[in-house]
């Protein structure tokens, strides 16, 4: 009778997970590569070798490197998630991934994906060194690695260049600036990477210690120039799509769409709208789609909530407004009968499903080609197709 008991709950917590995810979240499933608790983090692997940053504060206790996690998230500006389910289930001893590589010290490469910087040791190299590898700053690699004794493990023979990417993510630690304005920073706390800053580029005001990321253009010798900086310490200066310490993110953009319970914001560079759950108590009379809005919304329970909403003073120039039609080729993120995320090229695109379509032919990961039409309430399913199947509205 126990185990019979037992076998129940356990069914009982699967279905539960099981469930469709809340408006604005996705759901997905991956191996644990690396931890950061000063940033309150962790870097994923899925199945089908997407990497994603999770921001998941008061959660990490019991989430390991190498630990298989199942999780209930939100999408941020930056691209990262902000979990409100965390589950951790059995372990895993592999992980396949695509990544960019920022350095190569000893016998660690440092890799850039899904919005952080993690370490990969690499064995059977030259001397056992990751330098003796041949990969240079910004080689776009293909890795086969083991997950074991907390570390991301691969053999030289696992590792294969694919392409060259030259523009990556930084994310570490600020330490100084130099006379000549160059930003050192320290990734995966211990290794300095020195980034140039051209005289057209502003610098946020950084603090020693302060946790900050950075887009770098990777130059033919290797060094790194900037392109933009946030701080994610300092909390609440940041209006370019970025989140900050406080557990609270700013973005700047046009309404595309406005409900009792939920708006959205086009933001420059992002392809699908920031979108946040509006609170009861929150008056949003007097706004209205078209807008240009400064928005601040609080993620840190997983769902991002609206706690201020204020009219742009027009200092910066409008976004865009979002193209007639939005496409997106890559594997489903999250699928439910009212909303769909692809992971596309460019980043994370999310649309409505017409409610008369019928999309049981697809499954989450698989590699689809989406195309959304913008409507007045965002963006709406009109095609998706995989190698097997086929929806048209």
């Amino acid at each position: 009778m126990k185990r019979v008991l037992l076998l129940a709950a356990a069914c009982i917590a699967a279905l539960a997970f099981a469930l469709p995810a809340v408006a604005g979240t996705t759901t997905f499933r991956g191996v644990v590569v690396a931890k950061d608790s000063a940033r309150k983090s962790i870097v994923t692997v899925s199945r089908n070798g997407v990497v994603r940053t999770i921001r998941a504060s008061g959660k990490l206790k019991r989430i390991q490197v190498g630990r298989m996690v199942a999780v209930q998230a939100a999408s941020l500006p930056d691209g990262t998630f902000a979990a409100s389910k965390l589950r951790p289930l059995g372990r895993a001893g592999q992980a396949r991934f695509r990544a960019t590589v920022v350095s190569a010290k000893g016998a660690t490469l440092a890799l850039s994906g899904g919005g952080s910087v993690f370490a990969l040791r690499v064995r059977g190299g030259k001397a056992g060194s990751a330098r003796g590898t041949g990969f240079r700053p910004g080689d776009r690699i293909e890795a086969k690695a083991l997950v074991k004794r907390g570390s991301l493990q691969a053999r030289r023979d696992a590792l294969k260049r694919i392409g060259h990417d030259d523009q990556l993510e930084l994310e570490g630690i600020y330490l100084d600036t130099g006379d000549d304005g160059t930003i050192a920073m320290a990734v995966l706390h211990r290794g300095r990477i020195d980034v140039k800053v051209p005289d057209n580029v502003v610098v946020p005001d950084f603090e020693p210690g302060d946790e900050i990321v950075a887009v770098v253009k990777v130059e033919a010798d290797g060094s790194f120039t900037l392109v933009s900086a946030e701080n994610e310490t300092s909390g609440g200066d940041d209006d370019g799509g970025g989140v900050n310490g406080d557990g609270t993110f700013t973005v700047t953009g046009l309404i595309t769409s406005l409900s009792v319970d939920r708006i959205f914001v086009h933001v420059e560079e992002h392809h699908d709208p920031v979108t946040c759950a509006v609170p009861e108590d929150f008056d949003t009379e007097g706004f209205a789609v078209g807008q240009l809005v400064v928005m601040t919304c609080d993620y840190s329970h997983g769902a991002p909530v609206l706690v201020d909403l204020e009219p742009s003073d027009g200092s910066d120039d409008p976004p865009p407004p979002p193209d007639d039609d939005v496409v997106a080729d890559g594997p489903i993120l999250t699928l439910t009968a009212t909303e769909i995320s692809v992971d596309g090229d460019d980043g994370l695109v999310t649309c409505t499903v017409p409610e008369s379509a019928d999309l049981s032919a697809f499954n989450v990961d698989d590699d689809v080609d989406m195309q959304c039409a913008q409507t007045d309430t965002g963006l709406l399913l009109t095609r998706l197709q995989s190698d097997t199947a086929l929806w048209e509205g």
